[in-house]
């Protein structure tokens, strides 16, 4: 799409004329004539020159030309290709699918700024986005409370908060020395140390009652944490004091082609036990939790637990509680 770097020339030539011969204006007529285009698309960059550089342009009725209200460089332009483009437009549809959190306000005008500029660099038929389709990212009042949050771990704060679980219609009062904010499956949550109960505890901003969440003048000396290293032998959000365990599954031919490709967790090729046409069989090093039995249930019939038998017996209580209902 050589229309790229033809724009950028312009994009240049348009920039050295307006700041030659002591500030005299251009007419879109001679600006045209330099660039060798039709005054529409001068115009045209002329308008990308102010939203996207922030090029000090004026106009001028006498003699109806552009001008420079003050010295301004052009920074070097970057030639994107197709591909540039097309991941462009992605990065820019994922940000847009979390602009409702305030944490990202300061980006916005970024993204905008981005977005504007790829769709300059690129024709009308070359709309992208209608090819790129997203899970949409639905609002959650938890997501209101993030910044807060994030505010008290860098100042290393407790705060204050009443929060009432999904089960049950008890509200608590917690004081909670925040290690890190994580999400899961659009759900926010805030891990740390519940100075009450001397330990470590999960909380979903979503059950927070508005209003109470407080940041403190108080700190703490709570245990260190490494939140990269706590999730990183389970699924899903909790908190956890069991090791992880060795669970060897067994996958269906087409089942563990999926899981090859998209693995719901992370495995070496060392891990792989069988690999035939009938059967995948992987040992994972994992920490079992109800997330891990909800993954395995969601596979239905295209996956059996060899070991450990806990596990196995859990799932098995799972489909038989599933299937009562239709009894």
């Amino acid at each position: 799409m050589p229309i790229v770097k033809k724009r950028e020339e312009r994009l240049h030539t348009i920039n050295s004329r307006l700041n030659r011969w002591g500030n005299r204006p251009a007419t879109t007529d001679e600006l045209a004539r330099l660039c060798a285009v039709a005054e529409s698309t001068i115009k045209q960059d002329i308008a990308y020159l102010k939203e996207v550089h922030y090029a000090p342009i004026a106009y001028s009725r006498k003699p109806n030309g552009y001008y420079y209200t003050e010295p301004f460089n052009l920074a070097a332009s970057i030639t994107f290709t197709e591909k540039d483009l097309t991941a462009l437009h992605a990065a820019v549809a994922t940000l847009n699918q979390y602009q409702h959190l305030h944490l990202f306000d300061g980006l916005r005008g970024t993204v905008d700024k981005i977005d504007k500029a790829v769709r300059f660099r690129t024709s009308p038929s070359d709309d992208f986005g209608r090819h790129i389709l997203f899970e949409s990212v639905p609002f959650v009042k938890g997501s209101t409370y993030v910044e807060l949050f994030l505010q008290a771990i860098h100042a290393q704060r407790v705060v204050t908060f009443a929060h009432q679980r999904f089960d049950t219609e008890i509200t608590k009062t917690h004081r909670l020395f925040p290690y890190v904010i994580k999400e899961h499956r659009n759900r926010w949550y805030v891990v740390g140390w519940q100075l009450d109960y001397g330990e470590i505890r999960v909380f979903g901003l979503d059950r927070i009652i508005d209003g109470t969440l407080q940041i403190t003048d108080d700190t703490y000396d709570a245990p260190p944490f490494d939140g990269n290293l706590y999730f990183h032998k389970a699924l899903g959000v909790a908190a956890y004091d069991t090791p992880p365990e060795d669970v060897v599954l067994s996958f269906t031919r087409q089942q563990g082609l999926i899981f090859r490709a998209q693995p719901f967790y992370p495995f070496q090729e060392e891990d792989v036990l069988v690999d035939s046409e009938h059967e995948l069989r992987v040992t994972l090093s994992i920490i079992v939790n109800k997330e891990l039995v909800y993954e395995l249930a969601r596979l239905g019939n295209s996956v059996k637990v060899i070991s450990p038998q806990p596990l196995a017996d859990d799932l098995i209580e799972f489909h038989r509680q599933a299937l009562d209902q239709y009894l």
